[in-house]
């Protein structure tokens, strides 16, 4: 009895010790010993991770900086298709080392992972018919205008239009099709698909305009595992190094510059996430 109960005390020490070498153990490490950094990146979500037409191979703003922090950490990016929904349950479950889709900070998320500096600034905008009488924000207030239910720029509308009335739609071309089809006065997204959904219209392109200021920011960045410092600053320093050699920047003009369909403007820095 007595060599039963020592055989089972010996036994729940090596779990235990086992148990606590994986808690401690370092990622970067892990990483840096494979040889990859496994990347959760979205398939259909251009112009930031979809599929190439031609190659078939999943191309965009956010994979390239996966594979441009792979790099500074000296390993190879292996990319890993996920959904929105997927996308924090299989980085806390350890199936992707990183999160570069589209992720953008907001306190709730900060609580279940890391986020890196900031490698994206999505402005939020509204857009108006350009035959209407609306040119300019301010025009909008009292006046109907669509968004996705459950969307992050809603609380943004209400800061600075407190008298508009919002129009929530389950999705963002529902909520676009209202403004086209005039049943609302604007529409408010990502500068970025509202650039998308505008070219969509081809000829009648010229009938949508996007009104300034914008009505917020959402700063997104690569999304780690808690509990990995050495991590997230092997991954901040990265995107220092590629924000000074001008990588960064290339990145952005390349998908999102004024050489592009979308003509934008990049208007931030790599920088801690405000808040």
């Amino acid at each position: 009895m007595n060599r039963y109960k020592t055989c089972i005390a010996a036994a729940a020490l090596v779990a235990l010790v086992s148990g606590a070498g994986v808690a401690n153990a370092d990622q970067l490490a892990d990483i840096k010993a494979h040889g990859t950094l496994v990347c959760g990146v979205l398939s259909n979500g251009a112009p930031f991770g979809f599929q190439d037409p031609d190659t078939r191979e999943i191309v965009g703003y956010d994979v390239d900086f996966c594979k441009g922090v792979a790099k500074e950490l000296g390993v190879k990016a292996e990319l890993k298709v996920l959904s929105l929904d997927a996308r924090i349950p299989e980085l806390t479950q350890g199936r992707v080392d990183i999160l570069a889709a589209v992720l953008g900070f907001n306190p709730q998320r900060a609580q279940q992972i890391t986020f890196s500096d900031t490698y994206f600034v999505s402005n939020q905008v509204i857009a108006a018919s350009t035959a209407s009488s609306n040119k300019k924000l301010g025009d909008l207030a009292g006046k109907r205008i669509s968004t996705i239910k459950g969307s992050s720029n809603i609380p943004m509308v209400q800061r600075v239009l407190p008298t508009a009335q919002i129009v929530s739609y389950d999705d963002a071309p529902s909520a676009f099709m209202a403004l086209a089809q005039k049943k609302v006065d604007g529409y408010v997204l990502s500068e970025s698909l509202m650039h998308r959904f505008i070219d969509k219209l081809g000829a009648n392109a010229n009938t949508i305009t996007i009104l300034s200021p914008a009505v917020g920011r959402e700063y997104w960045g690569l999304g780690m595992r808690k509990g990995e410092p050495g991590l997230a600053d092997a991954v901040n320093g990265a995107l220092v190094k590629m924000q000074a050699s001008g990588e960064s920047q290339q990145i952005f003009d390349k998908w999102l510059g004024t050489g592009s369909s979308f003509k934008m403007k990049r208007d931030f820095t790599t920088a801690p996430i405000p808040g």
